[in-house]
C-alpha cells in the first residue's frame, strides 16, 4: 500500500519488470508512474492480486514466450514515456 500525493491508495508498486510482466499476463494492468528518475509498476490492490504474486514467488510456470513479450511490451512503454519527457523539456527550453 502507498500514498499517493496526499490521496489514500491501496496500490501494490514493483520495480521489478518479471515480476510485472508475469502480473501482465495474468490480466493484471499496471499504471506506470515517475517516482523521481524511476518509473514504477504500480497495480490495484486486490485478492487475486496477492494470489498472483504468491504464485509467481513460488515458481509459477508460464509461455518463456509470452512473458518475454510482456516484459518487452513493458519495458517500451517505460522507454516511451521517457522520449515523451525528454521532448517535453526539450520544447520548454526553446521557448525559454
Amino acid at each position: 500500500m502507498t500514498k499517493n500525493k496526499g490521496f489514500n491508495e491501496d496500490v501494490f508498486t514493483s520495480l521489478d519488470a518479471y515480476l510485472s510482466g508475469y502480473l501482465t499476463l495474468k490480466g493484471f494492468i499496471p499504471k506506470l508512474i515517475e517516482q523521481g528518475e524511476k518509473i514504477v509498476f504500480s497495480f490495484e490492490v486486490s485478492n487475486e492480486l496477492y494470489k498472483a504474486i504468491t504464485e509467481y514467488n513460488a515458481g509459477a510456470m508460464v509461455e518463456a514466450s509470452r512473458l518475454a513479450f510482456a516484459i518487452k511490451t513493458l519495458k517500451s512503454q517505460i522507454h516511451s514515456m521517457r522520449k515523451n519527457k525528454e521532448n517535453k523539456y526539450a520544447k520548454e527550453k526553446e521557448i525559454q
